[in-house]
């Protein structure tokens, strides 16, 4: 009896991988990419994403959804750009494709060289009154705080973002620079070549 339950279980477990995973052409099972955050539904070109657009090509999200769940998040008092990309690359969670690898059960795992490095960028910020290097000790428990569970990345099966994904995001801002530096000059050139 035992035998027979053993096997109707692998058989139930090889059925399950089927389902989830596809071949290669080399034989080799990959993972289907799923929206586990949006119950399931396939991921597809989003072509008019404003934020996240990394995911432009494939993305679980659409705009609207980026605008609902972003609209409502306010930068952390004292936090500085870095804090803000890797706030922001944590969030655009939600629009990646792979995102049934690292987000089951409604329960997001980040991988903890992510969580230190969003710590160490954001541990002179404010949260709840203190600053966050003062409230936790490292990445992983400032994750574990937030609610996430929290993995090596060794694992493959947690949120990690490879910042070089981020064209946009270097470009805006060195155009941003650029921006603020030529703003800077033409204001230094009305109060000192154009005397009123």
């Amino acid at each position: 009896m035992a035998s027979i339950l053993w096997n109707m279980l692998s058989l139930l477990a090889a059925l399950f991988c089927m389902l989830v995973s596809k071949c290669n052409g080399d034989g080799v099972i990959e993972s289907l990419d799923f929206c586990s955050f949006f119950n399931n539904r396939s991921p597809s070109p989003q072509t008019n994403l404003r934020n996240c657009t990394w995911f432009m090509q494939n993305s679980c999200c659409k705009q609207e959804e980026i605008d609902a769940t972003f609209g409502t998040v306010k930068p952390l008092p004292g936090s500085s750009p870095q804090c803000q990309r890797y706030t922001n690359y944590l969030m655009c969670y939600v629009c990646a494709p792979y995102q049934n690898m690292f987000y089951r059960h409604e329960k997001l795992t980040v991988c903890e060289e992510f969580c230190d490095a969003w710590y160490s960028a954001c541990s002179s910020a404010i949260l709840k009154g203190s600053v966050i290097g003062d409230l936790y000790t490292n990445g992983r428990e400032f994750c574990e705080k937030r609610n996430y569970k929290c993995e090596p990345m060794q694992n493959q099966r947690c949120f990690f973002f490879d910042q070089s994904l981020d064209r946009l995001s270097a470009s805006v801002t060195h155009k941003l620079g650029l921006t603020m530096l030529l703003t800077f000059v033409v204001i230094a050139m009305e109060f000192c070549c154009y005397p009123k």
